[in-house]
């Protein structure tokens, strides 16, 4: 079978996050069981080569019109022509395609399409305010918004990782949403914990590995700082990610790190700000945090939520925001209220009055937990998907 995946990030381009991180994944499955893989990515520059001598890469300039409607349109159908492109030199079996961004606005009617939803904007855009009404975002539809849904409607399947983002854009889109879980590899990569042992050693720390924004809840941990620092004086708070800001009460984006620095100063550098850092530095300080902390307004399936459980980490998350998909409260980890920083506080105190036997039984469960992302279980779900679309659209073309 020939599978091709088309996407606005992937992990051979400069930015590439938990999209580039799944589409790198279903890659190397597909590709290892002797299926021939394609990627099609929007890029800096026009290039076809091979990566890690098997899958197929092409690199399609991305359209940085200011007018993101002609930009969105004129990405969509660069990605389309070279599809097709690819069809005529190396027939197409089934291509997938990431929702983010309409890219699969102009679908090819020649080849099965499947849709993969990343997201849903309208939902980012207002979990990034101030104040985040969920029934109000699930009903505002820009034009934007419109020609996402518009692409998730008109291809042959359209799925999921979360059942609480494919119940929601389902309802926004009026058409059928499935859901299936996205894959974790383990990670087998040499580790560096040069930064984990320069900055983290020794030390007792909570770590909140996402993006520094409204969107995932920075501002919680912020408003609950004091607290935390004044009631437990030998834990260090440690933060790893892209800083785009907090939204204040005037609509300001104010830098995240600006307020942490500030933080630092008061309680002699037990508030610490390590920036984005590459996956094998950030996976040491994940193995040795206290807790992992999550605090998303909504989420998919959040791959910093999976990599934690995955390294026996106890992860403190939010309810409504599909953590509760990887974790049961107070079996495998903790969930809180969304937006309180009193729950918060209170988390980390039942988390403190757990005993160390009752803290590795946890650990445990959250590992064997998501035994179920394994490979070979990601693979048969997909495959199966994959060969019934083909069959389908073949009886529907004869």
């Amino acid at each position: 079978m020939h599978i091709v995946y088309i996407t606005v990030e992937f992990v051979t381009e400069k930015m590439s996050g938990g999209l580039g991180t799944y589409v790198d994944n279903m890659a190397k499955i597909m590709s290892a069981r002797g299926h021939k893989v394609s990627v099609i990515t929007l890029s800096h520059e026009d290039k076809e080569f091979y990566y890690q001598d098997r899958i197929r890469v092409i690199r399609v300039t991305e359209n940085r019109s200011q007018n993101v409607i002609l930009r969105t349109l004129a990405n969509s159908w660069r990605l389309r022509h070279e599809l097709q492109k690819l069809d005529r030199k190396d027939k197409v079996d089934i291509a997938q395609t990431a929702s983010l961004h309409a890219i699969g606005f102009f679908r090819s009617r020649k080849i099965p399409s499947i849709v993969r939803i990343s997201s849903d904007n309208a939902l980012l855009r207002h979990a990034d305010q101030y104040v985040f009404d969920m029934e109000r975002a699930v009903w505002d539809k820009t034009l934007f918004d419109r020609m996402e849904l518009y692409a998730v409607r008109h291809a042959d399947y359209a799925f999921a990782p979360s059942k609480c983002c494919g119940r929601i854009v389902a309802e926004r889109a009026r058409c059928k949403v499935g859901v299936i879980e996205s894959p974790y590899l383990v990670q087998t990569q040499n580790y560096d914990d040069s930064v984990y042992q320069n900055k983290l050693a020794g030390k007792k720390y909570l770590l909140f590995n996402s993006t520094l924004s409204t969107l995932k809840g920075t501002h919680v941990s912020i408003a609950a700082m004091d607290e935390l620092m004044c009631l437990y004086p030998y834990l260090y708070v440690v933060y790893a990610g892209i800083d785009n800001g907090i939204i204040s009460s005037d609509g300001v984006r104010i830098p995240a790190k600006n307020i942490l620095s500030q933080f630092n100063k008061k309680y002699n550098g037990r508030v610490i700000y390590l920036g984005c850092l590459k996956r094998e530095q950030l996976f040491p300080i994940i193995a040795n945090a206290y807790a992992c902390v999550l605090l998303s307004r909504i989420e998919n399936l959040s791959n910093s939520c999976i990599e934690a459980m995955s390294l026996k980490k106890i992860v403190i998350a939010t309810y409504g925001a599909s953590f509760e998909q990887l974790i049961r409260n107070k079996k495998n980890g903790l969930l809180i209220k969304r937006d309180s920083h009193k729950a918060l506080l209170k988390a980390v105190k039942y988390l403190e009055s757990m005993s160390e036997e009752e803290r590795a039984r946890m650990k445990i469960s959250a590992q064997k937990s998501i035994e179920r992302l394994g490979e070979e279980s990601v693979y048969n779900n997909m495959i199966k998907v994959y060969s019934d679309l083909i069959k389908k659209f073949r009886r529907k073309i004869v």
